[in-house]
């Protein structure tokens, strides 16, 4: 006899509502099977409690308009933050020797801040604007030289927007109901599992006692995987969202060539990363065999889904 076990829920893929949801209705599931919610213990009013906590962050955010432009605002200084950095590091790795070293001192220039996108509004503020100051003044030569100007240009029109919004604050608890959110989600889910590791032990310990909670469960489970994963992939298509480094002359040698890109992907409100080769994306060619200009298209795999295509050039 094939034991029913709870399928594991991947809560990083869920937003605020979704997250909810899923756990008001595992809520409602323990309501409706009592055998199940005996097991329990204290553990059923620690998951009811958190569940009531979380439910008041949520209605907070909702009704805090004010809140919601100050996050987007925010949000949109870490973007123009996050395409400056990845531009920077694409122009170190330029042919021109004169970008290199512009890349160089803007890159030590900017990491002497630490990343700016993680600090507290205030301290991030004051951060963004002292670097304004720099990319504007002494460094603008090496700003033109990376072609990060319309960047910066972001980087002053989304910080400046930003101000407006944060002087007409309220209470400044309430500006960051993400991160007291992002504090409960971790308590909830702990006593989730904790909840499901007790449930398993006891589908083993009595076997078919609890098939139909957990064939109900686990429907809820597979579906909220599905259709939350999908939405949650990252698009490489949006150009904003990924850079791919361009790909040097390469030597023909009547042979289909197939250079590998470093591609890298900017997430809001975190640092940028380099995607993988086989694991994030995969690689397809054009005209990849004769001199002049090749296709190269990545496409999404994994976490990541969407298309982005780049040309290089192949010579004698």
């Amino acid at each position: 006899m094939i034991m029913k076990r709870i399928k594991a829920i991947y809560f990083i893929y869920l937003r605020n509502e979704a997250h909810y949801e899923f756990l008001w209705i595992f809520s409602h599931l323990l309501d409706e099977y009592p055998q199940v919610k005996a097991l329990l213990a204290t553990l059923y009013d620690t998951f009811i409690a958190l569940l009531g906590i979380e439910k008041k962050l949520l209605d907070a955010a909702r009704a805090s308009a004010l809140t919601q432009q100050i996050v987007d605002a925010d949000r949109r200084v870490d973007h123009a933050i996050s395409s400056i950095k990845a531009t920077i590091k694409a122009a170190r790795y330029s042919l021109d020797p004169t970008v290199v070293e512009a890349a160089r001192i803007l890159y030590i220039r900017i990491r002497e801040f630490g990343d700016i996108r993680k600090k507290a509004y205030e301290e991030e503020s004051a951060a963004v604007q002292v670097l304004l100051g720099d990319l504007n003044g002494i460094y603008a030569p090496q700003v033109l030289l990376t072609g990060i100007q319309a960047f910066v240009m972001e980087l002053a029109d989304a910080e400046a927007a930003f101000i407006q919004l944060y002087l007409q604050r309220g209470d400044e608890t309430a500006l960051r109901p993400q991160e007291r959110m992002t504090d409960v989600h971790r308590e909830i889910e702990a006593t989730y599992h904790s909840i499901i590791t007790l449930i398993n032990a006891s589908a083993i310990l009595s076997p078919g006692s609890y098939d139909d909670f957990i064939a109900k469960l686990n429907a809820q489970v597979i579906y909220f995987n599905e259709h939350n994963h999908h939405h949650a992939r990252k698009d490489i298509s949006v150009s904003d969202d990924c850079v791919v480094e361009p790909v040097d002359t390469q030597k023909y040698s009547e042979k289909a060539i197939t250079p590998i890109p470093k591609a890298y992907y900017r997430e809001e409100g975190k640092p940028t990363v380099e995607l993988v080769f086989a694991k994030d994306f995969s690689v397809t060619y054009k005209n990849n065999v004769n001199v002049g200009t090749a296709d190269l298209t990545l496409h999404g795999k994994g976490k990541y889904r969407g298309q982005k295509t780049i040309t290089f050039n192949i010579a004698r």
